[in-house]
């Protein structure tokens, strides 16, 4: 009732790549979807686990109440964030047109570097340990294909040069076993501006259709992923079969995706911690460029985690998350879900609505997307992902925006006013309609 409740208030406004179509996602996965499986039976995380304290209903319960709150918050204030910039839209918005020649560079440079870093540890051609100090920025750098490659079909089109490439990159990736994001958060990108580059606000049905076998899959992605690595295809196909519900196991969940579980453990956690953070959690990015190994004390990005684990449910032991809202409830306890959740339906809404109601080759509109890739992420797993997966796990869109920066690359317009019909059109005479704001700076 509550998700219906958000898809009605927003439907007229959301689109694709809308903060608020991000957040239904994750809201269905996470919580909706598995308080189903919980009705039909599924059993709660940690039953039947030696010496660990099971999750109990009441504690789901307690879980979906606050989670729906924030579903309810977040959209309210999405459409709060909507009514104002309506009654700003016959103001002309000042943008940064993407420069290609700066575009050529990065892929230059990130598209070689990048294939060596990520074939050259795959194939153990690196010297890599895991432990050194360099370990973090090599891996980071195996990423960088696909986020050069990401900006130059933006600001070149769908070239076939640059598609072969990124099925090359994609399907290596996403049976590496591991590091699911590098796979799913290119396709979120490659999505949301195909359907935009269409002038549509939702994708086609194909485009539907592959986004739900992908969703499928998920789940099982590095379980299958890691069969393959070890030559094991029975295995392989048995997972797949899985996620199509087809094998004998078929509608099993996995443990790892029981996040309305993990959710609502953490808020008991904290509670027999007493522990409010006051905002702490979120100030850990910014240590993020400095590798542990030269740093072995530094702040974490989950070391709210490790402070609220108990024997009973040794959550930084097994990985677990508690999704952005229990991160909320870390540091401001129960204001947390009304505050994060506004906050972020806001600003991300406001952010998303000055970006993409212009035309397409503008540096703010690639920007988002890159931004909006996260977005699911970060809801997931805590809004320092929007940081983690946006400047460093692609950092050829921060070498990007940081020429953009530089004097004499970019050009600023005055583009027409977001109510204007012809708002998103391309003209070719730029200059025409900048009223002196053209000077390259």
């Amino acid at each position: 009732m509550v998700l219906g409740g958000a898809i009605l208030l927003m439907v007229s406004r959301m689109s694709l790549w809308h903060p608020m179509t991000a957040y239904l996602l994750f809201h269905f996965y996470s919580f909706s979807w598995r308080l189903t499986l919980i009705i039909n039976g599924s059993p709660l995380m940690y039953t039947g686990q030696d010496k660990a304290e099971p999750i109990r209903i009441d504690e789901i319960e307690r879980a979906m109440f606050w989670a729906d709150i924030g579903l309810i918050t977040f959209a309210i204030f999405s459409w709060l964030a909507h009514r104002y910039f309506e009654s700003k839209a016959h103001e002309p918005v000042i943008r940064r047109v993407m420069n290609q020649k700066v575009v050529k560079m990065v892929g230059l440079i990130c598209i070689p570097v990048g294939f060596f870093m990520f074939f050259g540890v795959k194939n153990h051609l690196i010297d890599f340990d895991y432990g050194s100090a360099a370990s973090g920025y090599i891996l980071t750098a195996a990423s960088w294909p696909m986020g050069a490659l990401a900006v130059l079909i933006f600001s070149f089109g769908f070239r076939r040069e640059l598609v072969l490439l990124s099925i090359l990159y994609l399907s290596n990736v996403a049976l590496q076993g591991r590091n699911r994001f590098m796979f799913v958060l290119p396709l979120f990108f490659l999505a949301a501006f195909y359907v935009q580059k269409m002038r549509r606000r939702w994708p086609s049905v194909t485009i539907l259709i592959a986004g739900a076998i992908v969703a499928l899959l998920f789940p099982r992605l590095k379980y299958i992923g890691t069969a393959i690595q070890t030559g094991d295809t029975a295995e392989a196909t048995s997972q797949v079969l899985q996620s199509f519900n087809i094998g004998p196991d078929g509608g099993q969940t996995i443990q790892g995706e029981n996040f309305l579980d993990q959710f609502a453990g953490a808020l008991t956690l904290t509670d027999y911690s007493g522990i409010r953070l006051g905002g702490r959690t979120y100030l850990a990015v910014i240590t993020l460029p400095v590798p542990r190994a030269w740093w072995p004390g530094k702040p974490g990005l989950a070391d709210h985690v490790k402070e609220i684990s108990t024997p009973g449910r040794q959550y930084d032991v097994d990985g677990r998350i508690i999704t952005y809202l229990g991160e909320a409830y870390i540091n401001f306890g129960y204001a947390g879900f009304f505050l994060v959740p506004a906050l972020s339906g806001y600003l991300l809404t406001l952010i998303c609505l000055r970006a993409t109601t212009g035309p397409m080759l503008r540096l703010s509109r690639y920007l988002y997307l890159v931004l909006f890739t996260s977005f699911v992420q970060a809801f997931r797993d805590g809004l320092a992902s929007l940081m983690l997966f946006t400047f460093v796990h692609n950092m050829p869109m921060l070498f990007t925006w940081a020429l953009h920066l530089f004097p004499g690359n970019s050009m600023k317009v005055l583009d027409r006013p977001p109510a204007d019909p012809l708002a998103g059109d391309e003209e070719e005479d730029i200059r025409r309609r900048t009223h002196g704001l053209t000077t390259p700076e």
